[in-house]
């Protein structure tokens, strides 16, 4: 759309994106916004009026729960282009309010409050600008409320909270949030451990192990996460693991919760998923002493079979890195902790290249999913 489209358009219905415009009037502009929003075309149009934007975070105060709820989800489809995030946020304390809103037992849209901040925390940029606000603002919006509130499945009568999930997972990119994550004290990351097989919500069940896997980016805990205080492999592991009979020596030597499972074990259907769960239990063996814990319990039979079972192509490389580190003997000692190993450079262009092309694969599933 052209500049004059937009500026006929911002005569037409600004003035009525307002609570205090007539029922009837601001009802036929959010909807005529809402309607324009289904098209990526359309979001960033919308996103690129600063009037349109103002007149949509009004109306998420109105007193019409109707228009209230059109607000939320023409902002929720806006915050699918990730410019418009930056220009929702700096709108002041929007993030800290909307987070509040989802926390709030008693409010009817804290679902529609979760998805939106789940979108708009997606860019990295945007999840650290919140992260700082959220280490700010502990006494409203503290990532503990929040993974208090997420494993709470009876938090709110009137939500079910499953964004919560993935909005951990996007701060949880910030190096800061992911320690208020693992404070040893306080048992916050083991709250999360269950909802990594959580069948009623994809949503939730991913962005739990989305949280997990960035936890694992922190060498400085994986003696911590793989202690019994946390105990995070062979949650990582089951999920991967199915119905496969071992024998004695093999079966011993597994995690208790890995041994003798039912034959009708199923494995986490989602191939995303399940990626991820690979890519975590792979920075685990970062360290010389991580590497010798999850080789000593066995995870090599676990990807044995499961490498057998994967038909998925994209899930190859994940799935064979982690092989490769568990049937190699130790790297020579300047090597020995992975992190530190200078890549040669045509390899990163490969490893950039096989990044970018899983980016945009998750980002197009992303779209198909917001769009149905």
């Amino acid at each position: 759309m052209s500049e004059l489209d937009k500026e006929l358009l911002e005569k037409e219905f600004a003035e009525f994106l307002n609570p205090a415009a007539r029922g009837d009037l601001k009802g036929i502009a959010i909807e005529n916004l809402f309607s324009l929003s289904g098209s990526d075309k359309g979001r960033k149009f919308i996103g690129s009026s600063d009037k349109f934007l103002e007149g949509i975070l009004s109306l998420t105060e109105d007193t019409d729960d109707k228009i209230q709820r059109l607000a939320y989800n023409t902002l929720i489809n806006v915050a699918a282009v990730e410019e418009n995030c930056f220009k929702i946020l700096k709108f002041p304390n929007i993030a800290v309010t909307w987070l509040a809103y989802s926390l709030d037992p008693t409010f009817e849209l804290a679902d529609s409050t979760c998805e939106l901040m789940s979108n708009l925390t997606r860019p990295e940029m945007c999840a650290a600008n919140v992260a700082v606000q959220v280490l700010q603002h502990r006494d409203k919006v503290s990532v503990k409320k929040m993974v208090d509130a997420l494993c709470n499945v009876s938090y709110n009568s009137k939500a079910k909270l499953h964004y919560l999930s993935p909005i951990l997972q996007n701060l949880s990119q910030v190096s800061a949030i992911r320690r208020e994550i693992m404070v040893k004290d306080q048992y916050v990351i083991q709250k999360i451990l269950p909802f990594i097989e959580f069948k009623e919500s994809f949503i939730r069940r991913s962005g739990a192990v989305g949280i997990l896997k960035n936890c694992c980016f922190d060498t400085g805990y994986h003696e911590w996460l793989l202690s019994e205080k946390v105990d995070l492999l062979p949650r990582l592991l089951l999920p991967l693991a199915g119905p496969e009979e071992f024998d004695d020596d093999d079966m011993e030597r597994l995690p208790d919760d890995l041994q003798y499972l039912p034959p009708d074990k199923q494995r986490e259907p989602d191939p995303d998923i399940r990626k991820m769960l690979i890519e975590a239990v792979f920075k685990l063996c970062t360290t010389k002493a991580g590497r010798k814990f999850v080789k000593d319990k066995n995870t090599y039979v676990i990807m044995r079979e499961y490498h057998k079972w994967e038909t998925v192509t994209s899930n190859e490389t994940a799935m064979m890195n982690l092989i490769d580190i568990l049937i190699q003997d130790e790297p020579e000692k300047h090597l020995e902790n992975l992190d530190k190993v200078e890549i040669p450079e045509h390899l990163q262009e490969k490893f950039k290249k096989a990044d970018f092309e899983d980016l945009q694969m998750q980002q197009q599933q992303d779209l198909q999913q917001q769009q149905e």
